[in-house]
């Protein structure tokens, strides 16, 4: 009969053959860890905000996005809602809450000069200096449609206006524009009703007139007002003054003349307001990787046009109109792809 010792010590030298066994497979697990955290670390999470989901910058950034991740080795880029754009998407981008942005450019301007939505308050204070551009988009215009008998801008004094909600941004542009066509509060009843309202109080005779920003050709924001009041015999829209037109060009490096028309709705020779949009990036994102990723985006743009069509329209985004946002700081990843392409200094 084996002793106590004996039938103790047995399964004790058993498990201690088995000590090196188990310290090499922990070696090998700590081994796949580590690999697994430095594949995770090696790939950059980037958000590009658009705006609403239902519209076409949401879109542009999602494809945007699509071609970074399926190109780009170690990018993930996801395509987000950008609440309050252009606003929100500075304030964002500034405070590095998402990675870019598609913002105005005077809505950027503001930011650097802490104006209008961007002026500081204690304690909480953003570094806008941090929202560089990445890249200049297409011509957004300022329009206004208006009763059959309203001709030019001039003409909105003692009218009722819908210039858009407060906050938006929208009653910032407009009331920044009318100013130099002699259209103020002080003269004409400005209504700060979201667009959605005042397209329905147009449309159903309400107002005078509706002015806002948006994309050329856009059936989604005139339709609704065409479909109910037939263009050119109860409404139609309004061309700015060439006086008042010269003092805003001369004075807001923001604004640009516009003589694209609106060939969707019968009016190619209209000429009008527009500014320039872009694409912001965090300015404390790598150079490397903001170069990699602008590249990425111009080799492949054939697939990016593709995608959105109406990208292809003039005036649309381009690589030949990419630096038209300067003497605006711009990211110097980006900026080193442009001078590469020979694009840099056409501006």
């Amino acid at each position: 009969m084996r002793s106590a010792e004996t039938r103790v010590s047995e399964p004790m030298g058993r498990l201690a053959g088995l000590q090196p066994r188990l310290g090499f497979l922990m070696v090998i697990f700590l081994g796949l860890c580590c690999s697994a955290c430095e594949q995770t670390t090696d790939t950059r999470l980037i958000t590009l905000a658009g705006a609403g989901p239902q519209g076409r910058y949401f879109k542009e950034v999602s494809i945007l996005s699509k071609v970074l991740t399926e190109r780009l080795p170690g990018v993930i880029a996801n395509g987000v809602i950008g609440k309050g754009m252009s606003v929100g998407n500075v304030k964002r981008v500034a405070a590095g809450r998402i990675d870019g942005g598609r913002c105005f450019r005077f809505d950027l301007e503001n930011a650097y000069r802490r104006e209008a939505h961007f002026a500081q308050k204690e304690p909480i204070v953003v570094d806008y200096d941090n929202a560089k551009v990445w890249m200049k988009l297409g011509t957004h215009l300022f329009r206004v449609v208006a009763v059959a008998d309203i001709k030019r801008y001039s003409d909105l004094v003692g009218r009722s206006v819908v210039i858009g909600g407060r906050g938006t941004g929208e009653e910032v542009i407009a009331e920044r524009i009318f100013k130099y066509f002699g259209v103020t509060r002080d003269n004409t009843e400005f209504l700060y009703i979201e667009r959605t309202d005042g397209q329905n109080a147009l449309a159903n005779r309400q107002i005078d007139a509706i002015a806002f920003a948006y994309s050329r050709n856009n059936r989604g924001h005139l339709s609704p007002i065409f479909a109910a009041r037939e263009i050119g015999e109860e409404i139609d829209f309004v061309e700015p003054e060439q006086e008042g037109l010269e003092k805003l060009l001369a004075s807001e490096s923001a604004f640009v003349l516009d003589e694209l028309g609106e060939p969707v709705f019968g009016r190619p020779s209209l000429r009008g307001i527009g500014f320039h949009q872009c694409l912001l990036v965090r300015g404390d994102l790598p150079d490397d990787l903001v170069y990699g990723m602008t590249k990425t985006l111009f080799e492949n743009w054939d697939e990016v046009e593709e995608s959105l069509p109406w990208w292809e329209e003039e005036g649309e985004a381009e690589l030949e109109s990419v630096a038209e946002m300067k003497p605006l700081p711009y990211h110097p990843g980006a900026e080193r792809y442009y001078r590469e392409r020979g694009v840099w200094d056409k501006w």
